[in-house]
């Protein structure tokens, strides 16, 4: 009995193919590579949402490994729920070496951003504070 539903499984998959799944991204946001190392900071202001969401600022800040502004570096986001005005195009730093975005959610989202070649993630969470 066994061997009769072995063959009649390894029959049903005769025939189909797993679809292959998508080759992940060689660089996720791809921007022009900073010429030296990058410090990012990245922060949501809000970082939290009242619970039928909202808007947030996303504000990105560049420094050069001893902490000038990087001027000049490119920038692209990516929110894994909602909408960023950028709409995931690059933005560049300012002399200040700042960079903003803004995020529309009514749900909680990871923000990912790549800022000349460093990749960095953070949260905008929606609901309640919760209760201490």
């Amino acid at each position: 009995m066994a061997l009769v539903l072995a063959a009649a499984l390894a029959g049903c998959h005769e025939g189909r193919q797993r679809p292959a799944a998508p080759a992940p991204s060689a660089t996720p946001l791809p921007v022009k590579k900073a010429p030296e190392e990058v410090v990012v900071a990245a922060w949501a202001e809000p970082r939290r949402l009242p619970p039928g969401g909202g808007q947030s600022q996303i504000l990105v800040r560049l420094r050069k490994r001893g902490g000038a502004p990087f001027e000049g570096v490119e920038v692209r986001l990516q929110a894994s729920a909602g909408t960023l005005f950028s709409s995931g195009k690059v933005l560049l730093t300012d002399g200040a070496g700042q960079t903003r975005d803004r995020l529309t959610t009514r749900r909680t989202s990871e923000i990912t951003l790549n800022a000349g070649g460093t990749v960095y993630r953070f949260r905008v969470t929606v609901g309640a504070l919760p209760e201490s």
